[in-house]
């Protein structure tokens, strides 16, 4: 018994220091979203995690939704399990993943995936304006996680993605890896995460440089013992502080006394940090029924709307079970021209073998 306690103790070691290494030696790759390709890797891949803000790796509750983002919460207990996520996204673009789970004894949890983002149709037309037909845009990406618990509080895990872009006769693919880990304590009712999002390249591209959507995140969650309620922390896009950007349809400010015109005015450090920042909040009203709430303050932040900015940044979200199937429903709200619906169905084959 003294021997396992020791073995245990060294491979918790190792994890925090594979992660570490792994974040600071990758921290060159920084970039952010509109510079690189495949950037439908950044949407919120459930319905989940749309309604608890758009990003969270933290929460440790055996659902197989949360496993896309952070393969290291996969689990035994999901073998078995499909899951399909539909996303309603802006300008009716439409989201989504199938994905299935299977756990192999000794070995670990495996996930495989579909993932697919379709644009819809678009008008082609030659350099003079002439009409010359319509043509279709598409993401699509072949996703394979593999979890393992390396002892009573750690779990790791990995995804290898293929991915392929197609708009019109032009195409691109390529090939990422996410790492993951997770530290879990039942007693304490916690749970904390790290993440290293894409990390790979395009081996077919449109352009000479192409970029992958590299993004490392890190979060916690903890539940309160006496209320139902589960509070997230996730911290987004840790490998570049200053996420802010000069907007070239900003209203301009001029001086009353000379009618100069103003150079915009820089975010001070508490709004920078703050755009790394997605809060979500779980009602846990029963077993099978949940309400979501969510906060993402860099959303917020970017696409408000001065003289009125709404609930843009809010997002909300319901989940219920009905029979042998889980179905969860959520809300986010972009901008005052309009919010995404997400829809997600989940249920276990080894449990509809079964008789009520």
């Amino acid at each position: 018994m003294k021997t396992t306690k020791n073995k245990i103790s060294v491979s918790s070691k190792t994890l925090l220091f594979c992660i570490s290494v792994v974040l600071f030696s990758l921290n060159g790759f920084s970039q952010l979203g509109g510079s690189s390709s495949y950037q439908f890797l950044d949407l919120a891949n459930s319905s989940r995690i749309q309604g608890l803000g758009g990003s969270n790796i933290s929460i440790y509750d055996k659902d197989v939704n949360l496993t896309i983002s952070n393969p290291a919460l996969l689990d035994s207990v999901q073998s078995g399990s499909i899951a399909i996520n539909y996303l309603n996204y802006i300008s009716d673009i439409n989201y989504g993943f199938t994905s299935y789970t299977h756990h192999v004894d000794n070995v670990g949890t495996f996930n495989a995936a579909f993932m697919y983002a379709n644009y819809g149709s678009f008008t082609r037309a030659d350099e003079t304006g002439n009409k010359t037909g319509t043509f279709v845009a598409n993401d699509l990406a072949v996703l394979v996680g593999y979890g393992k618990r390396i002892d009573s509080l750690f779990s790791i895990g990995g995804n290898l993605k293929f991915m392929n872009s197609i708009y019109d006769v032009y195409s691109s693919n390529g090939m990422a890896i996410d790492l993951a880990g997770n530290f879990h304590k039942p007693s304490k009712l916690f749970s904390a995460s790290v993440v290293v999002k894409n990390i790979g390249f395009a081996f077919s591209k449109y352009v000479e440089k192409e970029k992958l959507p590299f993004e490392i995140q890190a979060g916690l969650t903890k539940k309160l013992k006496h209320a139902p309620i589960r509070f997230s922390l996730t911290l987004t896009n840790l490998q570049k502080w200053d996420l802010t950007y000069d907007d070239p349809n900003a209203e301009k400010e001029f001086d009353p006394n000379t009618f100069q015109e103003l150079p915009p005015q820089e975010p001070n450090v508490f709004n920078k940090a703050m755009r790394h920042v997605v809060i979500g909040t779980e009602f846990v009203l029963g077993k099978n029924f949940n309400i979501q709430v969510g906060y993402n303050f860099r959303r917020r932040a970017e696409l408000k709307f001065a003289p009125k900015s709404g609930l843009v940044g809010f997002s909300g979200g319901i989940a219920f079970k009905i029979k042998k199937f889980n179905l969860n429903y959520s809300l986010a709200s972009y901008h005052l021209a309009g919010a995404s619906h997400s829809f997600a169905i989940t249920t276990n084959l080894n449990n509809l073998r079964t008789k009520n």
